[in-house]
């Protein structure tokens, strides 16, 4: 997770992100969820089954609406036998944007 936000810093955590910015996602094993979202970077450590997390799961998100919220809870699908093996409900999302350089 530090590789991805290097030179980035962190601002207030917010409930919900857009899901039409989102770019791509990428999976903290253990730990978290990082979206890509344009220019920033929001990273959710999941309130409960964080611990469950794989890089290589599948996130089968089920939303309603436009937002993904910290209400929302994401299912982990196994890449290779495409079955849920859990679950995680997600915590608020910490965005974090590049640190401009002054000069």
């Amino acid at each position: 997770m530090q590789k991805v936000l290097a030179g980035r810093v962190a601002g207030k955590p917010t409930d919900c992100i857009s899901l039409s910015s989102v770019n791509s996602t990428q999976i903290i094993d253990g730990r978290a969820i990082i979206y890509k979202a344009g220019g920033k970077v929001y990273v959710n450590e999941p309130r409960s089954g964080a611990e469950t997390l794989r890089d290589d799961d599948i996130l089968l998100t089920q939303t309603f609406g436009s937002q993904l919220c910290s209400i929302d809870s994401v299912k982990l699908l196994d890449r290779g036998a495409r079955f849920q093996r859990g679950f995680v409900t997600l915590g608020k999302f910490v965005p974090y944007s590049l640190v401009k350089v002054a000069g």
